[in-house]
């Protein structure tokens, strides 16, 4: 998940869910039931962990929403991938409590040669993070 996305993902909640304004899904249809959880596997958690300083660090937890737009971020052959369209989800970031504020880590692809970061795959341990497994509709391993 880039910072783009995670952006995007946030924009789409804050339209319709955080003002509890039902979302459509993938066939235009308002949601009904909503999220109820979402897992994450722990050495994903970890990973974030690891990125952070280990006094003042921790996970921030964005929420966000699926939906059209923003759907790529969802692994291809994700079961049940066109139901997330319209449900509620969150995306993990490593961050650290400073005095002065949570300040995320972000590891993205940097365009400039000299510094090498982490490519963004949902679910490396990268940060932001995506694409947990979201109930519903995948409610079950």
């Amino acid at each position: 998940m880039t910072r783009e996305e995670l952006e995007g993902f946030r924009k789409a909640y804050q339209k319709s869910a955080k003002k509890s304004i039902k979302a459509e899904n993938a066939q235009g249809k308002p949601v009904n039931e909503q999220s109820d959880w979402v897992w994450f596997d722990r050495d994903s958690i970890q990973k974030l962990l690891d990125m952070t300083d280990p006094k003042i660090g921790g996970v921030k937890i964005y929420f966000g929403q699926y939906d059209k737009n923003n759907m790529s971020m969802l692994p291809e052959d994700r079961k049940n991938r066109e139901e997330y369209i319209g449900m509620v989800s969150v995306a993990l970031v490593a961050c650290d409590k400073t005095a002065k504020e949570y300040k995320d880590i972000y590891s993205e692809v940097s365009t400039d040669t000299d510094l090498k970061t982490e490519s963004l795959e949902s679910g490396d341990g990268t940060s932001p993070m995506n694409a947990g497994d979201l109930c519903p509709p995948s409610c079950n391993p």
